[in-house]
């Protein structure tokens, strides 16, 4: 900055036309040069200043306007006359305000103009051209008071060719200001670079910081219904059968599991969703039925005693998969249950908004605060917890999988609060889908059919010996076997209706077994009941010759809805 105001200065002067030839001492000229670079200093600290008061900026512009008249004074003294130069004190005045007129103007829109977005690039562009006009409009009014004698004759060096000078002060500047501008884009990328580096190393430190917390919570979330259960097994071990003790270990073993399996499901699911292996069955369906089946489930298992939840909207359709958009309402509705205090209200409304179907879940629970709304979906998140004193349990994977499952949908999912206290909405958007002109829903099965004979092959004996005690007691015939190939063995020996087959086990998998009784064409309704639930084991299982694939633990229910419906 300094170097471009003192060559506009120094070429100014050799544009002078005098009547006698004019020479220019070395060491006064490199003087004037040394006072730009030091006001140019100067602005520039000002400028980076945090702020920037009127008595601040007048005083700079003050001082810096009177080094810039003072560049250009010391600059004519380089030029030594006999008899000397003389100068209009009018337009000496002239110059020294135009000078600090220009440099309020400069320090004043450099400060402004320093965090500007808005078309700041024409900004920027305007104020160096006005600047520029202003700096040399008052070089050449002090050119304009200076008088030379005509008697005079120059003291100060030797002749020099104006049009060299001229071109070499230029060129040299050019590219002084061409390495400032490639110096400054370097240091801009690199500040930019860090400053992501920075972002990202901080972000990798919350990760890994989620990450820790989450474990810990893993484990505190799992040591306490595991240790519920052993209170409870141990309950049953001391308690007369069907005494209100005994009741109440079995009512704990049967909550703690279906809480363990919650979780498993969510570990699964977030794994899932965080590899991109999530798939869905599309089916047209009616989201407002799904809302009234999730909340049936949760009223049936005893999870909204506790609070008021109310249901409103319309039947809006959409294509998806009924099981996921059942858990996404399921997942909200548990998350606004855990966040509100017993006796608030939670609501959910089904509604179409143009070619969207909207689902809105509700709670007068806890609230958000403003920083919190950007993160509710992320991996591990669950807001503040105080200390140990945790009052919610979770893993805070529950909403990442939410999200999850919507996008799968082609959907979002937005979160709202007014703040701590102050209650939550979460709001789901889907692409809506035609209504059908029909009832397109195949009949109900029917969900318990006569007694069948049924090979169950399982390697764990008490997963094995529990599930041969449910179906024997709904009136089937069942024979077991621990291994693959003794499993096969009776399955060819017994002929079954149906065969409940377990994936993982010695001697001989399931896929084996399956395809050894396609091979064979023995008419075998076989089921996989497996802990492997993911796409491709649903693919393999299939391709091996099941009929249908339930992952562990499965559902009673589905179970005996496959075993009715086999042929």
């Amino acid at each position: 900055m300094g170097v471009g105001i003192w060559s506009m200065h120094f070429i100014g002067m050799l544009a002078f036309i005098s009547p006698i030839p004019l020479g220019y001492d070395l060491a006064t000229t490199l003087l004037s040069l040394l006072i730009a670079i030091i006001a140019s200093s100067f602005a520039l600290y000002v400028a980076s200043r945090p702020s920037l008061t009127w008595f601040r900026l007048c005083a700079a512009g003050v001082i810096m306007g009177l080094a810039i008249v003072s560049m250009h004074y010391v600059g004519m003294a380089a030029v030594v006359l006999d008899p000397p130069l003389t100068h209009a004190p009018p337009l000496v005045l002239a110059s020294i305000g135009i000078a600090i007129a220009a440099s309020l103007g400069a320090l004043s829109l450099a400060f402004k103009l320093r965090r500007s977005r808005w078309r700041s690039g024409l900004m920027k562009a305007v104020s160096a051209i006005i600047m520029g006009l202003a700096i040399a409009g008052m070089h050449y009014t002090a050119m304009a008071a200076v008088h030379i004698p005509a008697n005079a004759v120059c003291l100060s060096g030797s002749i020099t060719d104006k049009f060299w000078l001229s071109g070499a002060i230029t060129v040299s500047t050019l590219m002084i200001l061409a390495v400032t501008l490639v110096l400054s884009l370097m240091d801009a990328h690199m500040r930019a670079r860090t400053e992501r580096v920075t972002a990202s190393l901080a972000h990798a430190q919350e990760s890994n910081k989620a990450k820790d917390e989450f474990l810990a919570m893993l484990g505190h979330e799992l040591r306490n219904p595991l240790a519920a259960i052993s209170n409870a097994v141990t309950l049953l071990d001391t308690s007369e059968p069907r005494s209100s003790a005994w009741q109440f270990a079995r009512d704990v073993i049967d909550r703690q599991s279906k809480h363990l399996r919650r979780m498993v499901d969510d570990l699964l699911d977030v794994g899932r969703a965080t590899t991109g292996k999530i798939a869905i069955e599309v089916h047209k369906l009616d989201v407002n039925e799904c809302v009234e089946n999730a909340i049936a489930s949760l009223s049936a298992s005893g999870r909204l005693a506790k609070h008021n939840v109310t249901r409103s909207g319309s039947s809006v359709w959409v294509n998806g998969d009924p099981t996921r958009i059942e858990q996404i309402v399921t997942n909200l509705v548990t998350n606004s249950l855990t966040y509100s205090a017993a006796g608030s209200s939670i609501a959910l409304n089904v509604q179409r908004h143009g070619n969207e179907a909207v689902l809105t879940v509700t709670d007068s629970g806890i609230g958000l605060r403003p920083e919190e709304l950007s993160r509710v979906f992320d991996l591990f998140y669950q807001g503040n917890q105080d200390g140990l004193h945790r009052t919610t349990r979770g893993l805070g994977i529950g909403l990442t999988v939410v999200r999850r499952l919507v996008e799968l949908h082609g959907g979002t999912i937005t979160a709202w609060s007014e703040g701590a206290g102050r209650g939550t909405t979460v709001t789901v958007r889907f692409p809506a889908a035609e209504a059908p002109r029909h009832d397109a829903a195949a009949p109900e099965r029917a969900k318990h059919g006569r007694p069948r004979k049924i090979v169950v092959v399982e390697d764990d004996r008490d997963a094995l010996e529990s599930l041969r005690l449910i179906l024997a007691r709904k009136g089937h015939t069942v024979i077991t076997a621990e291994d693959g190939a003794s499993g096969l063995e009776r399955i060819r020996k017994e002929r079954p209706d149906v065969g409940v087959v377990d994936i993982a086990m010695p001697r001989m998998d399931g896929y084996e077994i399956a395809q050894q009784v396609r091979a064979q064409q023995l008419p075998v309704f076989l089921i996989a009941l497996t802990g492997y639930g993911q796409t491709e084991d649903r693919r393999r299982a299939h391709a091996a010759g099941f009929n249908a694939h339930l992952t562990k633990p499965a559902a009673l229910e589905q179970l005996d809805e496959l075993i009715a419906a086999a042929p």
